[in-house]
């Protein structure tokens, strides 16, 4: 009898002490996702209070020391109607932006009340590298907005302004955007972004210096070709001469865009209205005093959170941050629980050693 009691006693020792090995993990679990969410919550929000301080103590800062490093927007040029704000949204061309679409910290002001909103870059914690490719577009809290406008920091303290031109969306044929320039700038250095919209036709008067005619027209051809025959009422040839010569494109250049694309398309030199032979200079990126891109690549976007042309992407910065902070605090507790646990173990290893030494005595008496 005493044996039987013993080994049900042992036996239900054993289960207890797989059951705290399961409890202890669970444990574990929990505290990791515990600190996990508390450190994604904690990084969200110091993220928006930084973006939110900057903008109000920035812009008290900005009215009284009246800081040069701005970008302005004649919204009088606009025809805008009913507005009360007026938003800079900015990004790295090809890149991320540095606030989400009108948010706070893209809020413009207006104090003097002349109709010329000015974005303080300093007051808002936007800092502009030297060399890098900027896209702006301005916009109003009716979600009235111009299209896409190109810069780098040469433009800074100029003033955006429109004049009545409008652009077909590059993404949608049925939608326009009001265009958008820099007082005293060359629109073919710093201006409405040039590209090749979804029915073929050529828009905006800068060429972004990331690329050059050639390889906006083979991207044309390998991405939007198939959407432009269906929609914009053109045989392949005139579809493809009127597109190429918008671009200064002759009749090599085009030949060459076709074989390196691989494209099958009816189009014949013999019957190209472009001028005979190659522009060399459309194959190499365009030198347009705009400097280089300091994005990572197109992250395409749409609507106008997106920008027109669909180049806007997040903010990579922020997810970076939150994980290290999450190994951090993982590592951290899932050491203690550890540590309590092989104790536990160790005890119920003694303890049931104890059990078995006390049977074999009774045994032998």
């Amino acid at each position: 009898m005493f044996k039987k009691i013993m080994s049900v006693m042992l036996a239900v020792i054993m289960l207890m002490s797989i059951a705290m090995i399961a409890t202890s993990a669970a444990q574990v679990e929990i505290a990791d996702n515990s600190a996990d969410a508390i450190a994604e919550v904690a990084a969200d929000a110091i993220a928006e209070v930084a973006a939110d301080g900057a903008a109000d103590t920035g812009a008290d800062a900005g009215a009284e020391t009246g800081a040069g490093n701005v970008l302005n927007f004649d919204a009088n040029s606009t025809g805008w109607k009913n507005f009360k704000k007026i938003f800079c949204y900015i990004w790295a061309y090809g890149g991320d932006s540095f606030f989400a679409w009108q948010a706070k910290a893209s809020a413009c002001t207006d104090t003097d009340g002349d109709g010329v909103w000015t974005y303080d870059l300093d007051a808002k914690g936007v800092s502009l590298e030297a060399g890098v490719l900027y896209a702006v577009i301005f916009s109003n809290e009716n979600q009235m907005q111009t299209y896409d406008l190109l810069f780098d920091t040469s433009v800074i303290g100029d003033t955006a302004y429109c004049d009545g031109t409008e652009y077909e969306n590059p993404k949608d044929s049925t939608k326009t955007g009001q265009a958008a320039f820099w007082k005293g700038q060359d629109s073919a250095k710093y201006g409405p972004v040039k590209c090749i919209t979804s029915i073929g036709n050529v828009v905006g008067t800068c060429i972004p210096s990331t690329t050059s005619p050639q390889a906006m027209y083979e991207s044309f051809l390998k991405e939007t070709l198939d959407n432009a025959r269906t929609h914009s009422g053109k045989d392949d040839q005139t579809l493809l001469d009127d597109t190429a010569k918008a671009l200064d494109l002759k009749q090599e250049n085009v030949s060459e865009a076709i074989k390196a694309t691989g494209v099958s398309v009816d189009w014949s030199a013999d019957k190209s209205s472009l001028e005979k032979g190659m522009n060399d200079e459309a194959t190499k990126p365009v030198d347009g005093g705009n400097g280089g891109n300091g994005g990572s690549g197109s992250q395409g976007g749409s609507g106008s959170e997106g920008g027109t042309t669909g180049t806007t992407g997040g903010s990579g910065s922020t997810g970076g941050s939150g994980g290290s902070t999450k190994t951090g605090s993982g590592s951290t507790t899932k050491t203690g629980q550890e540590t309590t646990v092989l104790f536990i173990m160790l005890g119920v290893m003694i303890a049931a050693a104890g059990v078995i030494a006390i049977s074999r005595k009774r045994d032998r008496a």
